[in-house]
C-alpha cells in the first residue's frame, strides 16, 4: 500500500499523493526534473506555470491556480495573493520588467508613431505589467520618430501624480517636437476619468509654452488602450 507521503516521478512529472503543502526539499526535486526535462526536450514542452515555477521559485501548482485566476499578464498586479518571499518578489520584478523590455522596440529602432493605433500598441506592450499607476511620455522629432521614452512618475494603485515643470523641462531636453503622453489604469478600466482630461489639458497648456505640441494621450488598462485623439477629446482641449 503506498504511504501518505509517496511521491511517485511518472513521464517527467512529479506526483504528489496525500501532502497538503510542498516542503522546500520535495520543490527542489520538482524544479531539477523540470530543468532536465528542459535540457532533454526544450523548453517549449514546459507549462506556463513551470516556467514561472522554474524562474520566480514558487510551487507550480500555486503558480497555476493564480495564473488561471488572474492571467499570466496580470499577475504581477497581484503578487501579494502570491506571499512570496523577498528574494522571490524581486524575481518576479526582474522577470516582467525584462518582459516589457523585450517587448518594447529599443531606442535604436526609432519606431514611428505616427498614429493613435501604433501608440496604442507601443503602450500596451510598454506598460501591461505595472501593478501601480504610472505616467509615461514618448519624446518625438518631427517625423515623429521616437526620441526617447521617459518615466514621469509613479505612484499606487489608482494615482501617479503628474508636474507639468518636469514634463516641459523633459521635452526641452530632448529637443522634442511632439510628445505622446500615456498612463495605466490597473484597476483595469480604460475610460478616461474627469481628472485625467484635467491632467492632459494642463500639460497641453504648459507645452504649448515651449512649442512642443501633445498629439495623444493614451490609457492603458488590460492588454487594451484608449486613445483620447481618437475620441476627439484632445481636439476639445
Amino acid at each position: 500500500m503506498r504511504q501518505a507521503n509517496d511521491i511517485e516521478v511518472m513521464d517527467g512529472q512529479l506526483m504528489l499523493s496525500g501532502i497538503n503543502s510542498i516542503n522546500s526539499d520535495v520543490h527542489e526535486v520538482y524544479r531539477t526534473i523540470l530543468r532536465e526535462r528542459a535540457d532533454t526536450y526544450g523548453s517549449d514542452t514546459l507549462s506556463d506555470e513551470e516556467i514561472f515555477s522554474l524562474l520566480v521559485g514558487v510551487p507550480t501548482s500555486s503558480a497555476r491556480n493564480h495564473i488561471e485566476r488572474y492571467g499570466i499578464g496580470e499577475l504581477i498586479k497581484y503578487a501579494d495573493v502570491l506571499k512570496l518571499t523577498k528574494a522571490q518578489r524581486k524575481k518576479l520584478e526582474l522577470l516582467y520588467s525584462f518582459i516589457r523590455r523585450v517587448n518594447t522596440c529599443t531606442i535604436k529602432e526609432r519606431p514611428v508613431l505616427n498614429s493613435s493605433t501604433k501608440a496604442g500598441e507601443f503602450f500596451v506592450k510598454e506598460m501591461q505589467f505595472y501593478p501601480n499607476e504610472v505616467f509615461k511620455i514618448a519624446l518625438l522629432d518631427s517625423q515623429n520618430r521616437l526620441k526617447g521614452l521617459e518615466t514621469m512618475s509613479e505612484g499606487v494603485v489608482n494615482e501617479a501624480p503628474v508636474y507639468p515643470r518636469a514634463i516641459v523641462k523633459t521635452a526641452l531636453d530632448y529637443n522634442a517636437s511632439s510628445l505622446i503622453l500615456c498612463h495605466n489604469h490597473p484597476a483595469g478600466s480604460t475610460s478616461p476619468s474627469s481628472a485625467d482630461l484635467d491632467v492632459t489639458k494642463r500639460l497641453v497648456s504648459a507645452l504649448k509654452t515651449v512649442s512642443v505640441t501633445v498629439v495623444d494621450h493614451i490609457i492603458v488598462a488590460s492588454m487594451q488602450y484608449v486613445s483620447l485623439a481618437e475620441r476627439g477629446l484632445l481636439s476639445q482641449i
